[in-house]
């Protein structure tokens, strides 16, 4: 098997799958792999003692490290495989869990209601904030963020992490990511055992968070005092759709925009869907291009020994 060349065919194939098929039904996420992640921290969590902050903290990093084990070794041992057909596909149906760009659409498009009440419940699935007292605008606002967000969490992080590392390293970052989501928060049950993932996370979308803010934006983002506050993503959605995005009581970015009306969520959704393909064809020139080049340094290897 060429490895190089095989992941090009994987990530062709999920993205092929992720755009035509989607993502599976509600009802049927229960069995979505993906999901067995969340359910295996909260078992975890529920079964964890608290009151000892370093055992907490302990026992978060083990957990993480286990979990990411239980997910992503099998992953490794797909190569394994003596047919090269059976590991491109199934490779490429478990690559396809760990990314969704139609998702977001979807997701997107389930807050654009015109009841403020029916509006509130569908954003407040979406986002942690609460969105009981927030106006049509702030919930515009929290869709907009959500989807600037999740073109890190769930594309170009995965995508990132694949093109260098293969399924093993795609996989690893959807555990860090989903396990972030579960137990992340800086409250007082999950602030020591939620920090490890939550670092974790952090530093794992350092990197892509750049990339998808230059993608969003198409260069880099405004330099202005609350980019420092918030993630990058949101300032390069706000100026690129010149538009303020306001968490209540947390920030408000591009203030001197107007508020967010709920054409601007197609505008972002647009603009969020057309980017992230547009990274998909960059991650698979990227893996053509080294598998390319890779032949072209075995050739002047054998002429060399010729």
């Amino acid at each position: 098997m060429n490895f190089l060349l095989d992941q090009v065919l994987i990530l062709l194939i999920a993205v092929a799958i992720d755009l035509t098929v989607g993502d599976p039904p509600e009802k049927y996420e229960n069995f979505y792999p993906i999901v067995w992640i969340s359910k295996l921290m909260y078992f975890f969590d529920e079964r964890t003692e608290r009151g000892n902050p370093k055992k907490e903290k302990a026992l978060g990093l083990i957990f993480c490290v286990v979990i990411i084990s239980i997910f992503s070794i099998p992953c490794l041992m797909l190569y394994l495989l003596s047919s090269e057909p059976v590991y491109i596909i199934l490779s490429a149906l478990i690559f396809k869990m760990t990314f969704t760009i139609n998702g977001l659409k979807r997701y997107a498009r389930s807050t654009m209601i015109d009841d403020v009440e029916k509006k509130r419940n569908a954003v407040s699935k979406i986002v942690s904030r609460d969105t009981t007292n927030l106006n049509e605008y702030q919930l515009n606002s929290a869709t907009i963020e959500s989807i600037a967000e999740n073109m890190t969490d769930s594309v170009v992080s995965p995508l990132f992490y694949f093109v260098f590392f293969g399924l093993f390293g795609a996989m690893v970052y959807r555990v860090v990511n989903t396990l972030d989501a579960v137990v992340g928060y800086k409250n007082n049950r999950y602030i020591n055992i939620g920090w490890f993932s939550a670092r974790l996370d952090d530093l794992m979308n350092y990197i892509p968070k750049r990339i998808s803010s230059f993608l969003i934006y198409g260069g880099n983002i405004p330099d202005i005092g609350a980019k420092n506050l918030v993630k990058p993503e949101i300032v390069a959605i706000s100026y690129k759709l010149k538009v303020n995005l306001e968490k209540k009581d947390h920030y408000i970015v591009g203030a001197e925009f107007e508020s967010p009306k709920e054409e601007d969520i197609s505008r972002a959704i647009y603009i969020i869907k057309l980017r992230s393909i547009i990274f998909t064809f960059i991650c698979m020139l990227a893996l053509l291009m080294l598998y390319l080049g890779g032949w072209t340094w075995l050739n002047r290897e054998v002429l060399y020994l010729i």
